[in-house]
């Protein structure tokens, strides 16, 4: 009948359940039987194919919107699942080295912090100038620009 349980409101055996024709939502008792459907939504993507640091920012900004911004904690725990399922060590990230500071290029500030031994990486040599998220120990490091890994897109 093409209608879709979407959430259970628990209140005296009362469920929401979603049209897809009408686009509404309605409202039934939880007993009755409907179609349903399970979603994860994350707000970050793995994409699996190995790039550099310049590939993968290029390839996020074409099909997503930008290389992944882990600028807190809830959004670096947030793409930790995804992350632990790269098939590289290490995986690309939106963090850059520039002009003496490390930096999002997604332009979120860089406030909260997650380097190995909490050392944030001072004037890096010119490769190792790009930031990774380690995926063992869920850590942030520098890794040679050049290096193929996985990366973490952002779609919005």
């Amino acid at each position: 009948n093409g209608c879709f349980i979407s959430s259970m409101l628990g209140i005296n055996n009362i469920c929401a359940f979603l049209c897809k024709y009408h686009k509404t939502l309605h409202y039934a008792e939880c007993t009755d039987k409907y179609a349903f459907f399970c979603m994860n939504v994350s707000e970050f993507v793995l994409v699996h194919q190995k790039e550099t640091w310049e590939g993968a920012l290029d390839y996020c900004r074409t099909h997503y919107n930008d290389l992944a911004s882990l600028s807190t904690k809830k959004r670096m725990d947030s793409a930790l699942p995804e992350i632990t399922q790269a098939e590289t060590e290490y995986v690309w990230t939106g963090l850059r080295f520039l002009a003496g500071d490390w930096f999002w290029v997604s332009g979120d500030d860089l406030n909260y912090t997650a380097w190995y031994q909490n050392e944030q990486p001072q004037c890096p040599a010119r490769e190792l100038r790009c930031g990774a998220l380690d995926k063992q120990t869920k850590l942030w490091t520098h890794r040679n620009c050049e290096e193929k890994l996985s990366f973490v897109c952002q779609p919005e």
